[in-house]
């Protein structure tokens, strides 16, 4: 569980800063075309990296903090159906698709297995 959460937090921090401050350098790199608005990037930035201390937040205590990985849970299935929407519709690269698509998915099928397991493993 701790691995997880730590690796979730990273991959969150990463993205986030990556939407904050490096998309216009990332972007071609990733057929990533449409960067949006100044605002809604860094309110999408921002979240991402907000999340990444929730899950640092949810590993140091996960009892208190349990709320926070389900809230963190749904978001990364949204951000795979999205994802994958777009793919599907041809607005998003496949390089987006399995960067964040299925990066995500990785990490909400990860986190819905902690969410499911007993609370006296933990």
């Amino acid at each position: 569980m701790r691995t997880t959460l730590i690796l979730a937090a990273i991959f969150n921090i990463i993205g986030g800063l990556t939407i904050l401050f490096l998309l216009r350098f990332i972007a071609p790199l990733i057929h990533f075309n449409d960067s949006g608005s100044g605002l809604f990037r860094m309110f999408v930035g921002g979240t991402a990296v907000l999340f990444g201390a929730a899950y640092i937040a949810v590993w140091q205590d996960y009892r208190r903090n349990r709320p926070l990985l389900v809230y963190g849970t749904v978001l990364k299935y949204w951000a795979f159906a999205i994802s994958l929407f777009g793919f599907l519709t041809s607005s998003l690269s496949l390089q987006m698709l399995l960067l964040f698509g299925v990066g995500n998915l990785i990490f909400a099928v990860l986190f819905t297995r902690l969410l499911l397991r007993p609370q006296d493993r933990r």
